[in-house]
């Protein structure tokens, strides 16, 4: 089916330009554009007015009111969990120590696995709430069962509905170096355990990246290394939380060792932000979770950026330190906290995130999966400026339309 999706304005995201200072015009705004879908992948894009004559009877959408956009991408997410995590916010707000902790949500998820499908019901809602605010692409991490039975089948999950209609795009990404499970009390014991039982079957459950939380308190640049390497040993693509909350030198051991993204950075210094600009490496900068943690420390995404790096900006959801599951609002907190303009957010939640992930995502150039979010602004420099609900007025992945 031949589909034509008009609106007042179409972002392509088609041309290759830096992030620092672009504009909705580099990155190939069209007034009263049109984007041609045939067999779920763009086929043309430009102004109505020239529309090649063979779409002039295909069925038409128009959206008046509405900028045409590439869907947006997550580049970190972790929505495969089980449990409430409320009175953690809670007690945060009375100015006490959160009680339940990720440990809670470990031994909740271990639980509801046990029935994985209605497990896979209630995380199936998160996904479509996150697809109806125009994500189309998530990067989905396991991390919440912390033993090989638990991890493998989060991983089969993602697995199992990857390109399932009415969902994201899932990208699975196994975090199994995420905390010390209770059945470890060695660091070095658990990445022994992670190295010679999960990551040898990890790829063959569907995971495409390992990822580790390398922060003291946590895991070691040391046995981050290790795991990393031995993931990507066993065929996986790497990326790395790094420097959330503290200092401990782990960006720039995970640039040295080549991940395609770091994420978090708020506690990196300047030499780090050096190190990740004259790389590939993009970081993924996480500004919900700094606001909802009232962090002191923010990821330098501009110095990034002044250095020719890219910044990708992502959710971070997940129910202890970051439930936002909106990519509108992350845009915002993105301006907000990091003083980007509105095109610098945008490409922080296609382009760049795209990029982090290695996939052709965040795009309408022609041949381009059609993902394509409508957006009701009446400025695309509304972007990351209203938030708290959904401008989302129809989304698409493949060229149809989200259930």
């Amino acid at each position: 089916m031949t589909l034509v999706i008009r609106g007042k304005s179409v972002v392509t995201n088609a041309n290759t330009v830096s992030q620092q200072g672009v504009t909705f015009d580099a990155l190939g705004c069209i007034a009263d554009g049109a984007v041609v879908c045939e067999a779920g992948r763009v086929a043309w894009t430009g102004s109505v007015d020239r529309l090649p004559r063979e779409y002039r009877a295909a069925q038409l959408h128009e959206y008046p009111q509405c900028a045409v956009m590439p869907g947006f991408v997550d580049a970190h997410a972790h929505p495969l969990f089980a449990g409430n995590r409320e009175p953690d916010f809670a007690a945060r707000q009375r100015g006490e120590t959160p009680h339940l902790g990720m440990l809670y949500t470990v031994a909740q998820t271990r639980k509801a696995l046990e029935h994985p499908d209605v497990f896979w019901a209630r995380v199936q809602a998160r996904l479509r709430l996150m697809a109806a605010h125009g994500t189309t692409t998530l990067e989905t991490k396991t991390g919440y069962a912390l033993h090989k039975p638990g991890e493998m089948e989060l991983l089969s999950l993602i697995d199992a509905h990857r390109d399932e209609q009415g969902l994201p795009r899932l990208i699975a990404t196994f975090l199994g170096a995420h905390a010390l499970p209770p059945e470890f009390r060695s660091e070095i014991d658990y990445v022994d355990y992670l190295i010679d039982q999960c990551l040898p079957v990890a790829k063959a459950h569907g995971a495409i990246y390992a990822d580790a939380f390398c922060e003291p308190g946590f895991f070691s640049p040391e046995q981050t290394r290790r795991y990393l390497e031995a993931a990507r040993a066993r065929g996986l693509r790497l990326r790395v939380h790094c420097d959330e909350m503290a200092y401990g030198g782990a960006a720039q051991a995970a640039v040295q060792i080549g991940v395609d993204a770091v994420d978090h950075c708020n506690c990196i210094r300047d030499s780090d932000a050096a190190a990740i600009a004259g790389t590939q490496t993009v970081m993924v900068a996480c500004p919900a979770t700094i606001a909802y943690l009232d962090l002191p420390q923010r990821a330098p995404v501009r110095d990034l950026l002044e250095r020719g790096g890219r910044v990708a900006l992502a959710s971070d959801y997940n129910p202890g330190t970051s439930p936002c599951f909106n990519l509108q609002t992350v845009a915002y907190f993105g301006r907000k906290l990091f003083g980007l303009s509105a095109a610098e957010a945008f490409y922080g939640i296609t382009i760049a995130a795209a990029k982090s992930l290695r996939i052709d995502a965040g795009t309408l150039r022609e041949g381009a999966s059609a993902d394509i979010a409508i957006v009701g602004v009446d400025s695309l420099e509304e972007i990351g400026w209203q938030f708290g609900g959904n401008l989302a007025r129809a989304v698409y992945r493949k060229g149809m339309p989200l259930a």
